[in-house]
């Protein structure tokens, strides 16, 4: 990384923004996967209740669609350089084609396994709002909405919400297609397309005030990004459980997690043991907290992005 800042020109400074924001991508997504042992999720160890996918399947996945979500980002920060208009309100629209390309390249590297679908629309729209608000800060390299993820996650739903709204209305018309659907017909759950509306607030008052306690109390990165993992199956409607069972079974996940955290504040040797049976006894299930996991990841891709960020202000204070 760059050490001293000051004197790197205009377009240094946007190559050098949207390598970090890669990096922050890629980092999200392997150090979720590495992450270990989860419960009934792909790790280090094992391939959990997921019998089409292991920890290569992964890697592979993330560099077919890192490029992707950077071009999200870099969408976002086109249309943000131009100031007023079309403002945030074009960004969504012109992201989607880039996630439809995304999950092709995807489904081309894992031989048609979907391993990211739901990050790519998630983490797609968090990164292009980035790069829309970022894009008149690069002189001063001075980012406010980073430091106030709760804000930029408030604005992300502000940017989907009218589109997303219409596809909710579209539903109503027709038989339910995907699994999502399915479950927003069965049960009235919105699932991510309701989170993205509502400001992802699993992340804003969930994830990430837990990855800040985690970082500073758990003995290691690898049992803080457990703990906030735990902590969003604890709280989190996670819709891939609910695919694959039923409220009842979700409920059960919930108070799992939850019991878990009150006997291990801190995760040593015996909560690893207990993380290893309670991934036995999911396997059993066939239960993975898919959409929590997503959720570890975007708050991992988050915490290297204002780590790096705030490197380069310090090098030019």
């Amino acid at each position: 990384m760059i050490q001293d800042f000051s004197h790197v020109n205009p377009d240094e400074r946007i190559r050098i923004f949207f390598t970090l924001i890669e990096e922050s991508v890629r980092y999200g997504l392997l150090e979720e996967v590495r992450t270990t042992p989860k419960p009934g999720l792909v790790d280090l160890r094992d391939s959990g209740a997921h019998r089409d996918m292991c920890y290569e399947t992964f890697v592979a996945s993330t560099d077919a669609i890192a490029p992707y979500i950077v071009e999200m980002a870099r969408t976002g920060f086109l249309i943000g350089q131009k100031g007023d208009s079309p403002g945030l309100e074009a960004v969504f629209p012109a992201i989607r084609p880039v996630g439809v390309k995304a999950e092709q390249a995807m489904f081309r590297a894992t031989g048609g396994v979907n391993t990211h679908k739901g990050m790519i629309f998630s983490l797609g729209i968090i990164a292009a709002v980035t790069g829309f608000f970022c894009a008149p800060c690069l002189s001063s390299w001075d980012f406010p909405v980073l430091e106030e993820p709760k804000k930029l996650l408030s604005l992300c739903g502000q940017a989907v919400t009218p589109f997303l709204r219409q596809d909710f209305e579209g539903m109503r018309g027709r038989p339910p297609k995907t699994h999502g659907e399915k479950l927003f017909a069965r049960y009235g759950i919105r699932g991510i397309r309701g989170e993205a509306m509502d400001g992802f607030p699993a992340l804003a008052f969930c994830a990430l005030p837990a990855m800040k306690k985690a970082r500073s109390t758990q003995p290691d990165a690898n049992s803080a990004n457990l703990y906030v993992l735990l902590t969003l199956m604890s709280s989190v409607d996670d819709t891939n459980i609910l695919t694959r069972s039923d409220p009842e079974t979700l409920s059960y996940v919930k108070e799992q997690s939850r019991r878990f955290l009150e006997r291990h504040p801190l995760f040593g040797p015996q909560a690893l043991k207990e993380l290893e049976e309670m991934n036995q006894d999911f396997i059993r299930r066939n239960l993975s907290p898919g959409g929590c996991a997503d959720l570890l990841a975007i708050s991992l891709f988050f915490f290297r992005l204002e780590e790096e960020i705030r490197n380069i202000r310090f090098s030019l204070s």
